[in-house]
């Protein structure tokens, strides 16, 4: 839906733009009011419109060399600038047409065709996210199963953003997954009420995920039929997370308790995975 006039004044294009920008980096810099390059990075992997915004944030850093800014000064000069180019992009007239707004600087024209409706000319649309397929799969593969250690746990599927190519870290799945593991791990498995918040889980481990979904499709009871049974369910589960995912990671975080994620690319770009727990004493 168009937010500006088919042909807006520059001024007009600045203030819808900067209304939205301070709303976008207001969010992303939290109770602090300032906005760090950390934050700043976050926001550009939002799944929402706030991300077009992030690449104005970073450039503004940069070029200041600050580590951080109070959202008041940043979208101040960032209303300025925004201004300035329309200003140059309209030309004698005074609007802003599509073929000016194809004439901003890069990190403004994407925003100006989102503000118009519009797409910018000469890309693609992104294809549709193929996280609804990804989840119905995932969940259908662990409806039923639980993790084997020693308390058992159920699996519990997370979305994740488009990742726009950024490799996969232990990082980036406190960053993205936090939120989801600390509603979620309770019900998953019994776990401290002080241990459950991931940022209480300092140690980290990287597991070899191919080794790692090999190991729990062992039978090592071939007379006892549930042992059979749950050694092919997790080669089904394995079979199902090669087809859905790329770049398959497993990250263990904790001491004792161990919240555990199976998480890989979509075919679309997103982070997804699953959650589930392991308890090793």
């Amino acid at each position: 839906m168009a937010r500006i006039p088919t042909t807006p004044s520059p001024r007009v294009f600045a203030e819808t733009w900067s209304t939205d920008f301070k709303e976008a980096v207001k969010k992303a810099a939290g109770k602090d009011g300032r906005l760090t390059m950390s934050e700043a990075t976050k926001l550009a992997a939002r799944p929402d419109a706030d991300k077009v915004f992030a690449d104005n944030a970073i450039n503004y850093l940069k070029a200041t060399g600050k580590q951080s800014v109070s959202v008041e000064v940043l979208a101040t000069s960032a209303k300025a600038y925004a201004l300035r180019a329309a200003e140059v992009a309209a030309g004698n007239d005074g609007k802003l047409s599509l073929a000016d707004g194809a004439k901003l600087p890069n990190d403004l024209k994407e925003d100006f065709f989102m503000l118009r409706g519009k797409t910018v000319p000469g890309t693609t649309p992104a294809p549709a996210s193929a996280l609804s397929e990804v989840k119905a799969k995932l969940e259908a593969a662990t409806d039923g199963l639980w993790m084997p250690s020693e308390t058992d746990a159920k699996f519990k599927f997370l979305t994740g953003t488009q990742l726009n190519g950024a490799p996969i870290t232990a990082d980036l799945v406190r960053a993205q997954f936090s939120a989801q593991h600390d509603a979620a791990i309770a019900d998953l498995m019994w776990m401290d009420p002080s241990q459950i918040p991931l940022s209480t889980h300092t140690n980290v481990e990287e597991r070899n995920a191919n080794d790692f979904l090999n190991r729990l499709a062992i039978d090592h009871d071939p007379s006892d039929p549930e042992s059979t049974a749950r050694a092919a369910r997790f080669a089904a589960l394995k079979r199902t997370i090669d087809s859905q995912l790329t770049d398959v990671k497993v990250f263990r975080f904790g001491d004792n308790s161990l919240s555990t994620f199976i998480v890989g690319r979509t075919r679309t770009g997103e982070l997804a995975g699953l959650l589930t727990g392991q308890v090793e004493t």
